[in-house]
């Protein structure tokens, strides 16, 4: 007989301590990671959970378990996430009984892919041993005094709003080419949702949009906001994303000065991190974050599910 089963409310308590006792594992390892964890939200979410969690139950003894959300992506179909306090297990039999429990249900439920975010480094062994491959990272930088830079002559940063959507849409289909989206091959349908995401956050008070001109012509913007509570993340971390240059004003330093003025608001408005995500294939932000002292903690790892 399996040990593998679903798992009922009554698990909440003892999974709750599990995850618990491996974020703070992680952050043991990388101080970047935050163990701040409230076991009894996560109980009261995992016990109301719609999804099922797999357990490793041996004669009453929790040995792991894991979980996954399964959505539909606009790009990539439907697919099941899986977050850092979704899984745990000491044993690798361990994890390869659950995972083969879990895929079954992910598989009828129409999913063709499962992703997890695993701890950088060491963390992520064991799931590409299992055929998962690296396709985004979580980077992280501590805050502390303001960066000492100079805009050059003719360079000026402010804050963009809604009459600068179609900027935005031109630096969100770079963003789409250096991720590796063909632009073609975006329907009507995606494409109208990218627009009403991007109206969406040039309206949002919590978000700022940060756009350069230089001579008064768009060259780069890039978006912040604060993080939400967001597993493995500290506290007062800042977000930056939707980085982005104009091709003829690459090479010069641009981005890099561009990020420095966003992170010293930031420090300003009393944010301790900063935190950030690319795309594995991207080897541009790849060197832009590493080099700006953002460093990884968290990767995000694909494995198809139709073979």
């Amino acid at each position: 007989m399996s040990p593998v089963r679903r798992g009922v409310k009554s698990d909440a308590t003892a999974i709750a301590q599990r995850v618990a006792d491996q974020l703070s594992r992680d952050a043991s390892v990388e101080p970047l990671v935050s163990k701040h964890f409230s076991r009894h939200d996560f109980e009261q979410a995992l016990a109301h959970s719609a999804s099922p969690v797999w357990v490793e139950d041996s004669s009453g003894l929790l040995r792991g378990h894991l979980y996954g959300a399964t959505f539909d992506d606009p790009l990539n179909g439907r697919q099941t996430w899986t977050g850092p306090d979704g899984y745990s297990y000491e044993f690798e039999n361990v994890l390869d009984n659950l995972c083969d429990w879990a895929y079954r249900e992910w598989r009828e439920s129409g999913s063709a892919a499962h992703l997890v975010w695993a701890l950088a480094g060491n963390g992520t062994q064991d799931w590409i041993e299992r055929g998962y491959h690296v396709v985004s990272v979580r980077g992280s930088l501590a805050l502390g005094e303001t960066f000492d830079f100079t805009w050059p002559a003719g360079h000026h940063v402010r804050r963009g709003d809604g009459a600068d959507l179609d900027i935005a849409l031109a630096f969100d289909a770079l963003i789409d080419l250096a991720q590796g989206i063909q632009l073609d091959s975006l329907t009507d349908d995606q494409r109208e949702s990218n627009e009403a995401d991007l109206v969406d956050l040039l309206g949002d008070p919590d978000c700022h949009y940060h756009l350069v001109e230089v001579d008064g012509v768009a060259a780069a913007q890039c978006v912040t906001f604060p993080l939400p509570p967001l597993r493995g993340s500290h506290d007062d971390t800042v977000y930056l994303g939707s980085l982005a240059v104009e091709p003829r004003w690459r090479r010069r330093g641009l981005a890099t000065v561009l990020v420095h003025a966003v992170l010293n608001h930031a420090i300003e408005d009393g944010f301790r991190f900063a935190e950030v995500r690319w795309h594995i294939d991207n080897e541009e932000a790849t060197s832009l974050w590493s080099s700006l002292g953002f460093r990884p903690t968290y990767v995000q790892l694909r494995r198809s599910l139709r073979t």
